[in-house]
Protein backbone atom coordinates (compact mmCIF):
# COMPACT_ATOMS: atom_id res chain seq x y z
CA UNK A 1 0.00 0.00 0.00
CA UNK A 2 1.36 3.41 -0.95
CA UNK A 3 1.50 6.03 1.74
CA UNK A 4 0.97 9.61 0.73
CA UNK A 5 3.60 12.01 2.03
CA UNK A 6 1.89 14.62 4.14
CA UNK A 7 3.35 18.06 3.98
CA UNK A 8 4.08 19.61 7.36
CA UNK A 9 2.00 22.67 8.26
CA UNK A 10 4.07 25.87 8.15
CA UNK A 11 3.32 29.19 9.86
CA UNK A 12 5.28 32.18 8.52
CA UNK A 13 5.99 35.36 10.56
CA UNK A 14 6.09 33.33 13.79
CA UNK A 15 7.77 34.92 16.83
CA UNK A 16 9.41 33.05 19.72
CA UNK A 17 7.89 35.52 22.18
CA UNK A 18 5.55 38.27 20.97
CA UNK A 19 5.30 41.62 22.75
CA UNK A 20 1.75 40.90 23.97
CA UNK A 21 3.00 37.84 25.87
CA UNK A 22 4.89 40.12 28.27
CA UNK A 23 1.64 41.87 29.27
CA UNK A 24 -0.18 40.76 32.38
CA UNK A 25 -3.85 39.85 32.49
CA UNK A 26 -5.93 42.53 34.26
CA UNK A 27 -9.08 40.40 34.58
CA UNK A 28 -10.62 39.26 37.84
CA UNK A 29 -11.65 35.72 36.96
CA UNK A 30 -14.24 35.45 39.78
CA UNK A 31 -16.13 38.56 38.60
CA UNK A 32 -17.75 38.48 35.14
CA UNK A 33 -18.02 42.29 34.98
CA UNK A 34 -14.26 42.58 35.59
CA UNK A 35 -13.28 40.01 32.92
CA UNK A 36 -12.69 40.19 29.20
CA UNK A 37 -14.63 41.10 26.99
CA UNK A 38 -16.69 43.29 29.38
CA UNK A 39 -13.50 44.83 30.79
CA UNK A 40 -10.82 45.65 28.24
CA UNK A 41 -7.83 43.33 28.77
CA UNK A 42 -5.17 43.45 26.05
CA UNK A 43 -3.58 40.18 27.13
CA UNK A 44 -6.87 38.26 26.87
CA UNK A 45 -7.73 39.90 23.54
CA UNK A 46 -4.35 38.91 22.09
CA UNK A 47 -4.58 35.38 23.53
CA UNK A 48 -8.00 34.82 21.92
CA UNK A 49 -6.58 35.97 18.57
CA UNK A 50 -3.58 33.64 18.93
CA UNK A 51 -5.82 30.70 19.86
CA UNK A 52 -7.81 31.22 16.63
CA UNK A 53 -4.77 30.53 14.39
CA UNK A 54 -4.94 27.09 12.71
CA UNK A 55 -2.20 24.65 13.76
CA UNK A 56 -2.70 21.94 11.15
CA UNK A 57 -3.52 21.60 7.47
CA UNK A 58 -7.11 22.31 6.42
CA UNK A 59 -9.22 22.25 3.28
CA UNK A 60 -10.42 25.47 1.65
CA UNK A 61 -12.68 25.18 -1.40
CA UNK A 62 -11.24 21.81 -2.38
CA UNK A 63 -7.56 22.60 -1.87
CA UNK A 64 -5.39 21.67 1.08
CA UNK A 65 -3.72 24.60 2.84
CA UNK A 66 -0.32 23.65 4.30
CA UNK A 67 1.11 27.13 4.87
CA UNK A 68 -0.18 30.43 6.27
CA UNK A 69 1.40 33.82 6.95
CA UNK A 70 0.46 35.73 10.10
CA UNK A 71 -0.49 39.41 9.90
CA UNK A 72 0.57 41.20 13.10
CA UNK A 73 -0.39 44.40 14.90
CA UNK A 74 1.61 46.86 17.00
CA UNK A 75 1.77 44.48 19.99
CA UNK A 76 2.80 41.68 17.60
CA UNK A 77 -0.72 40.36 18.16
CA UNK A 78 -2.48 38.38 15.45
CA UNK A 79 -4.69 40.59 13.29
CA UNK A 80 -5.28 37.80 10.81
CA UNK A 81 -3.58 35.31 8.54
CA UNK A 82 -3.35 34.73 4.80
CA UNK A 83 -2.71 31.64 2.70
Amino acid sequence: MLKRKTKEFKINNLKKIALWESLTCTCKKDDVMQSHPVKKCEFCRCKICWDSVPRESFNDNGRTVNEITLVRGSLEDIIGWIT
